[in-house]
């Protein structure tokens, strides 16, 4: 089994805490290349794929955070990189937040797209449901409504076609793993304790987690800053990259980072 998450990794010597990404539940580290096009010319940029997705190794049973963090430290170590800024997407948030509590002294802000405290009960029972269907299924079993939902009021344009073409062709068990593991992900008390910076990123049109979980997330954060993209859905980062790193940019710059 490999021993590391399958990663990319563009360095630079700033002498700067690395960009960390985290991707959503359903995709991997393509999710993040324009975003790390951006940015690599500013800052060491590492993406990887999480536990059960992409091309990193498989979980036996349903995925947990706890594994997650884990691999991230592991990964952080190996790579020699002493302190990491997170950014994550949605679930890939809460895995980040986790991370941040749990390895506070390597962690050095935050930044959350998408995010959300908790997997709500009836939010994780459709993850459960979805996780049965893929399973006995395949993936096409909950196309085109998972990626829609996704891309609520988005263009069908070559993006949404990106994206879906990977989405669809994933490997359909580990995604089912990954999906019931994240299903009762609950973050509520991490973010309480989480006192580096973090920026918050919300979308006008994300329908999972919308722009009033991400109030509901600042309220719990000892230091936060909160932005929104008005223009974006559940995948700010991927559908609207340039706006999302030009946030980056300036909270990185703001917090002397």
């Amino acid at each position: 089994m490999r021993e590391l998450l399958n990663y990319t990794i563009q360095k630079i010597d700033s002498g700067k805490p690395a960009l960390l990404f985290i991707h959503p539940l359903g995709a991997d580290l393509h999710f993040w290349d324009e975003c790390i096009a951006l940015l690599s010319p500013h800052r060491t940029c590492i993406a990887c794929d999480l536990r059960s997705a992409g091309e990193s190794m498989r979980s036996i049973g349903p995925v947990s955070v706890e594994e997650c963090v884990g691999d991230l430290e592991r990964l952080r170590s190996t790579l020699n990189i002493d302190r990491v800024i997170l950014v994550g997407c949605a679930i890939g948030s809460m895995v980040a937040t986790a991370y941040a509590d749990q390895h506070p002294g390597r962690t050095s802000a935050l930044i959350l797209s998408n995010p959300g405290p908790r997997i709500e009960p009836a939010a994780g029972a459709a993850l459960e449901d979805r996780a049965a269907r893929v399973q006995a299924g395949g993936m096409q079993a909950i196309l085109p409504d998972a990626v829609d939902n996704a891309f609520h009021r988005q263009p069908k344009d070559k993006r949404y076609d990106d994206y879906m073409d990977r989405f669809s062709r994933q490997d359909a068990a580990a995604y089912a793993q990954s999906a019931r593991g994240f299903a009762g992900l609950d973050v509520t008390q991490a973010l309480q304790r989480v006192a580096c910076p973090t920026l918050l990123v919300a979308a006008r049109h994300d329908r999972l987690l919308p722009p009033a979980v991400a109030s509901q997330t600042r309220e719990l954060l000892p230091r936060s800053e909160y932005a929104i993209l008005e223009q974006a859905a559940h995948f700010a980062p991927f559908q609207r990259p340039v706006e999302f790193t030009e946030l980056i940019l300036d909270f990185i710059a703001g917090n002397g980072l």
